[in-house]
């Protein structure tokens, strides 16, 4: 309990920091409270993810717990963001603009996969030295990373050169030409009669449009011309990079969980239970980056946010509560006893249950159908030792 209150004490010191900055600072109107407190409980997962790498017992467990507190606790950085071009860094109106595509959109999805496959390439390759893990995840995460990133790192606007905004802009020069030449409401054939529209690529021409070609194309452009509906246009790229990233983190969940149905090894607790709740939250993240690609309307792309800001805000909370098991687990005698015997004897050790555990075992699991660490019968000499033998 003493350990939990210094966490608290902690977190609670950084976010009274972090409210004193929004009221005495300049920030970005965007700003929301929802926001806030994400930011302020992705905080809160990292400190306590940092103390179960601070505590572990199991050396080669202190890895996972390293990258999952090195990913939240980035949260900082993405709370600082709302004062980026304001407080500031205030000479550069991109500002914002490359925080939120190298930070938001970057590195958090980044360390995201990292953490994940990083637990998956444990599990699979356990001989391993720890380098040896590092290097896989770092070549799988690292280059589909790059693959899907280096426009932007190869040019930091590189969002302003692509088709969509170059047509965009064509579209709204057109538009203003015809309003400013008494046409307050021009039709679309207008609008694609007076715009320069061509088929290129990266903002280099590469060909020419067809006359109904130019028409359908306009009629897709021209919403986007309204308000801040562009932005929509402007970080789809982004938001399609976003979903493949999350799209190899589920695969490489799935790949984790059938590699443990198939083989069963030995896992710390609650790590397993951990890496499936990154499940709903990669789905989440790749529901709502698909909505922001199908909203037209800005007000709509905000809707969609702070909707999923709700869902996202629920999940993070049980993250937080295996996270913090965890930690009051290894913290204990019997769990510091059980995670050195995964270390010393992890082929006869039966695994560790908790109740959410015995509930799936009593009432969705067969044990005379299925066989393996989790279905090991729990004896009285299997509670008080932690590590029995596995009769099975």
């Amino acid at each position: 309990m003493r350990l939990f209150k210094k966490i608290f004490l902690i977190w609670l010191a950084v976010v009274v920091g972090g409210s004193l900055l929004v009221v005495f600072l300049p920030h970005t109107t965007a700003i929301s409270t929802m926001g806030l407190v994400l930011d302020a409980l992705l905080f809160l997962i990292g400190l306590v993810s940092f103390y179960v790498f601070l505590k572990e017992p199991n050396p080669k467990n202190k890895p996972i717990f390293l990258n999952f507190s090195i990913l939240f606790l980035v949260s900082l950085v993405l709370f600082l963001d709302n004062f980026t071009g304001k407080a500031f860094w205030t000479g550069d109106r991109f500002a914002r603009f490359y925080t939120y595509q190298y930070v938001s959109s970057g590195l958090f999805v980044f360390l995201l996969a990292f953490a994940i496959v990083y637990v998956v390439f444990d599990c699979l390759f356990n001989d391993f030295k720890t380098y040896r893990k590092y290097v896989l995840t770092l070549l799988v995460v690292g280059g589909t990373f790059a693959f899907y990133y280096h426009p932007v790192f190869e040019n930091p606007r590189y969002l302003y050169s692509t088709e969509d905004i170059v047509d965009l802009k064509a579209v709204s020069t057109a538009v203003d030409q015809l309003q400013e030449s008494g046409n307050k409401q021009p039709t679309v054939q207008q609008i694609a009669a007076l715009s320069e529209l061509c088929a290129s690529k990266h903002g280099v021409r590469v060909g020419t449009l067809f006359e109904d070609q130019k028409v359908q194309r306009v009629a897709e452009i021209l919403p986007y011309t309204e308000g801040l509906n562009f932005i929509a246009l402007l970080y789809r790229p982004l938001y399609f990079n976003i979903i493949y990233m999350n799209v190899l983190s589920i695969v490489f969940i799935f790949l984790f969980f059938g590699y443990q149905y198939k083989h069963d090894p030995p896992q710390g607790a609650y790590i397993e239970k951990i890496l499936f709740l990154f499940l709903p939250y990669c789905s989440l993240e790749i529901l709502h980056h698909y909505g922001y690609i199908k909203s037209v309307e800005y007000s709509g792309l905000v809707d969609i946010q702070y909707v999923g800001q709700y869902l996202t805000l629920l999940n993070l909370v049980i993250l937080l509560m295996f996270f913090s098991l965890r930690l009051r687990f290894i913290t204990t005698v019997k769990g510091e006893f059980y995670e050195q015997e995964l270390v010393s004897d992890s082929q006869h050790i039966s695994r560790w249950r908790d109740a959410l555990d015995n509930l799936i075992v009593r009432h969705f699991l067969n044990p005379q159908a299925l066989h393996g660490r989790l279905l090991a019968p729990r004896t009285a000499g299997t509670e008080a030792n932690i590590a029995a033998k596995d009769h099975s």
